[in-house]
């Protein structure tokens, strides 16, 4: 991730802004690493392959709540149930799963525009399950207008390089970072952006992994969530955006 770095750390002299603080170019990948993990399913029922990834999320929080996000297809392909997906404590080496999930209900809505399911943790990390750090708040953020970016980037985990070891029972956790260049959509209702420079590995895998943007004014950048991966391939990267997720959030009790 040292390639963004140079890229944002070339047009600032100073610390980036992410969420209401001020990260060295030079950490600024392992920065928002911290909000995406991979999308983990567990299962009691399949030992010893108890576990299954499929695809990734993107952590957030929300007034005092905390979230996964990920798209619907990696949930109904696979027929997982809504109970199995997990978040992995590094600091304790357990898998903590939801305890309920938001999903949209309106049934004039084509489910296509909506293509997330929003995955609730916060009785996990009240109770110190999981830790307090690591999720982008959109408290602030998720009603207002998304900027106009001058880099657009994408994270998430794809399969090529993230299969799950079950003969020494671990996993790899490899994000790949994809950055590029806003670009008109091919796909109703999402954002989209093409790889700059060209990739070369399948991004299956990524679904689900969040999205950023870089502002940069007067040689200031700041960094914004734009939405979550939904459609990509080598040569586009196509995302659910921020206004589609707020609307989500308004289904919260």
């Amino acid at each position: 991730m040292m390639e963004l770095a140079t890229i944002i750390g070339s047009k600032a002299a100073t610390a980036i802004r992410v969420n209401n603080l001020f990260v060295p170019a030079s950490s600024i990948g392992n920065h928002l690493r911290a909000y995406t993990d991979p999308a983990l399913f567990v299962s009691k029922d399949y030992e010893p392959y108890n576990m299954t990834k499929s695809g990734s999320l993107t952590r957030v929080k929300f007034s005092t709540r905390h979230f996964a996000i990920i798209t619907h297809h990696q949930l109904s392909a696979p027929d997982y149930k809504y109970d199995q997906l997990a978040i992995h404590n590094p600091n304790t080496k357990k898998l903590i799963t939801s305890h309920q999930v938001i999903f949209q209900t309106d049934r004039n809505t084509n489910e296509a525009d909506y293509d997330c399911l929003i995955f609730e943790f916060t009785e996990s990390v009240e109770g110190g399950a999981l830790p307090k750090s690591g999720w982008y708040d959109l408290t602030n953020e998720i009603d207002a207008k998304l900027p106009k970016p001058n880099i657009v980037f994408g994270l998430g985990y794809p399969g090529y390089r993230n299969n799950i070891d079950y003969d020494n029972d671990v996993y790899p956790m490899a994000p790949n970072l994809v950055h590029g260049k806003e670009s008109r959509p091919r796909i109703r209702s999402r954002l989209s952006f093409i790889p700059d420079p060209k990739i070369d590995f399948s991004p299956d895998g990524m679904s689900g992994g969040p999205v950023f943007g870089c502002q940069i004014k007067n040689y200031t950048p700041e960094i914004f969530f734009a939405g979550i991966i939904t459609n990509a391939s080598k040569k586009q990267f196509n995302f659910l955006s921020r206004s589609k997720l707020g609307s989500m959030f308004d289904l919260l009790d």
